[in-house]
């Protein structure tokens, strides 16, 4: 898993409706050190049969003076187990907000794309954003949306492209 990164999206609202830079609303990439992937990974673990089973949860959190249960839904116990996961192969991972603004350069950058390339994608209309002075700014719920729509494309022109070589009885 060289080069892989998990980026969990969260949506959070913003009280005067600005959006800001991602730099300015993430940190840096969380990389476990050895001592936590080897927790991580029990606790992974520990959670895969759940979390594949797409099962909610109760955690129980417990103190010398408190207890604590708090549920969590499946959706959640996926994320958390992606989380470890990540964690204890020390993968970087990243929390990005969905209604992050990231410039063209960071844009490019989640879709390893060139930004000349990013940057003709807009121009082209082919995804949203705003500008900021005489910088572009695309919000990353759009870029996740833009991605989804290309690889969906991709699935579908080679399934056309396997369509077609039966067709001509080349398989």
């Amino acid at each position: 898993m060289l080069g892989c990164c998990v980026v969990i999206c969260v949506t959070r609202k913003i009280e005067d409706n600005t959006m800001l830079a991602l730099m300015d609303q993430t940190r840096a990439p969380f990389v476990a050190d050895e001592a936590e992937a080897v927790v991580a990974r029990r606790a992974a673990d520990s959670l895969k049969a759940v979390a594949e089973a797409h099962q909610s949860v109760k955690v129980s959190i417990g103190g010398p003076d408190t207890n604590i249960v708090v549920p969590l839904p499946a959706s959640a116990v996926a994320m958390f187990h992606a989380v470890l996961e990540a964690m204890a192969n020390r993968t970087p991972i990243s929390l990005i907000p969905h209604d992050a603004e990231l410039s063209t350069q960071q844009a490019a950058d989640f879709l390893n794309v060139s930004r000349p390339f990013l940057v003709r994608q807009l121009d082209a209309g082919a995804l949203p954003y705003r500008k900021v002075g005489a910088h572009r700014r695309v919000r990353f719920a759009d870029l996740v949306t833009y991605e989804r729509d290309c690889r969906h494309a991709q699935t579908q022109a080679l399934a056309d492209l396997h369509d077609e070589e039966r067709r001509l009885g080349l398989e």
